[in-house]
């Protein structure tokens, strides 16, 4: 169960990171100077939201199995 959880730990963090560096680039956004910069940040944004996306189907997935174990343990 400590695995679980250290991969759970894990996940959420790598998911923090990421909601941070897309909060930090949309703030750098708002005082772009140029089109070109805002079209670069734009870009990171989005592949750091694939990311987060990506993510959180892991976190899914590792916490239906978790449930899916306590449910085997209960019977």
């Amino acid at each position: 169960m400590a695995e679980r959880n250290n991969e759970l730990d894990q996940i959420s963090n790598q998911l923090n990171e990421h909601i941070l560096a897309v909060k930090g680039t949309l703030e750098l956004v708002d005082t772009s100077i140029t089109e070109d910069d805002l079209h670069e940040l734009l870009l990171k944004a989005i592949g750091r939201m694939d990311i987060v996306q990506r993510i959180s189907d892991d976190m899914l997935v590792a916490l239906k199995n978790c449930l899916d174990k306590m449910g085997e343990i209960k019977e």
